[in-house]
């Protein structure tokens, strides 16, 4: 193993060894990015955001909800930065053209009961595709194995913000039913090696899907197998959700892994100092806007009402509500929210108000960048932390 002094004067000797590129670059919120990378000298990297460690000689398909620039590291503890790539989110971005499906047939168009058959599909145009019967949402050049028991009329319809269109192709099934039948994907197992790390620390991440299934992995948003693992190095507490499907339906299963961090205890000296007494929202990890959030909403008044604007997973997300609220800020609460499965999340709300209506009028004059940020921003009654919140719209 080279050590970190020869590695940087290697990289510095070849530049043009270490490549990333993203494409495209500029997409709408929830489109497909293909990022691809090229690192000859390293076995292995890290990615950020998400902490994957992957292979030197990669690419994975990614679908960003807002700007993001995506690094890879050396994938040693403290290893340096080897490159990155901004992927611009534009919400306003023009539509482009609409989705067009250019090819759509089946490897065999009459089989027997429960045998494989291909759908290949190539679409043009930033598509989503929906595949029916089962509803799955797929890439727009990809490509599935289902195994009817009856003869089939497959559908694909590829749509994007500008439109789309729909084709179809017919499976026939011969003979008699002799098969039991398919099941909704399953996730069987989803461990990490270890719950409790510190930072810079690795974790394998171990799990194992019934069926023929597509295997999603967040944060990261990366498309895996169904019977694998990987390893991350999280810098922060972090929930890991492993989402499967296939044609009949699918489910998802969670882990958490905490990352142990020496906390700087403020004394009375930092007291003196209101920067850091008056710690803005940006800077705040989340443990400390969580303790913020509840003093604020334990001195509104009974009934007040609120703006919730995102619910999320993710340990770092309430510093990007923060930048879109700009000089309101302080009239962010991050609370507590807890789903009806256990796991614990956390969610924004935009100041406290004496009626619904008034709550509405402010909303009005939020600042624009946090307006068109959360269009979809609910107003609600603040409620009791025994109470559990209702669900609601999730960004990651």
């Amino acid at each position: 193993m080279l050590p970190l002094l020869s590695l940087a004067v290697l990289l510095a000797q070849s530049p043009s060894a270490v490549s990333i590129s993203a494409e495209p670059q500029e997409v709408r919120p929830g489109d497909s990015v293909l990022l691809a990378w090229t690192c000859p000298q390293m076995p292995q990297i890290r990615l950020e955001p998400g902490g994957m460690v992957l292979p030197g000689r990669y690419q994975v398909t990614l679908r960003p909800a807002y700007t993001t620039t995506y690094r890879i590291f050396d994938a040693h503890p403290g290893g340096p930065e080897l490159g990155h790539a901004d992927v611009r989110v534009t919400p306003g971005m023009a539509l482009g053209e609409p989705a067009r499906i250019c090819a759509f047939d089946a490897s065999a168009k009459a089989v027997l009961p429960g045998e494989p058959v291909v759908l290949r599909w190539e679409c043009a145009g930033s598509a989503k595709v929906r595949l029916e019967p089962g509803g799955i949402e797929l890439d727009g050049k990809s490509e599935v194995t289902v195994t009817p028991l009856e003869s089939t009329r497959y559908t694909i319809t590829a749509n994007n913000a500008a439109g789309g269109q729909s084709r179809t192709v017919e499976v026939s099934v011969l003979g008699h039913l002799s098969t039991a039948l398919p099941v909704p994907a399953t996730v069987c197992t989803f461990e990490a090696s270890r719950t409790v790390v510190k930072p810079g620390e690795q974790v394998d991440l171990h799990w194992l899907c019934q069926g023929n299934v597509k295997v999603r992995l967040e944060p990261g948003g990366l498309e895996l197998d169904g019977q694998s693992s990987i390893a991350v190095v999280p810098d922060r507490t972090t929930v890991y959700t492993l989402s499967v499907s296939n044609l009949l339906g699918g489910t998802s299963r969670s882990v958490e892994v905490r990352v142990e961090a020496p906390r700087r205890v403020l004394t009375e000296q930092d007291l003196v100092d209101s920067g850091e007494a008056v710690k803005p929202l940006e800077r705040m990890d989340l443990s400390e806007a969580l303790h913020r959030g509840g003093v604020m909403k334990d001195a509104a008044p009974e009934g007040s009402w609120t703006l919730r604007l995102v619910v999320s997973g993710r340990a770092d997300g309430h510093k990007l509500v923060a930048r879109a609220a700009g000089s309101k800020a302080t009239e962010i609460m991050v609370l507590a929210y807890v789903r009806k499965d256990g796991f614990r999340f956390w969610q924004a709300c935009y100041g406290t108000y004496p009626s619904r209506t008034l709550a509405m009028k402010a909303w009005n004059k939020a600042p624009e960048s946090l307006r068109r940020a959360f269009t979809d921003a609910l107003p609600q009654r603040l409620f009791s932390p025994s109470v559990q919140a209702p669900a609601g719209p999730s960004r990651e």
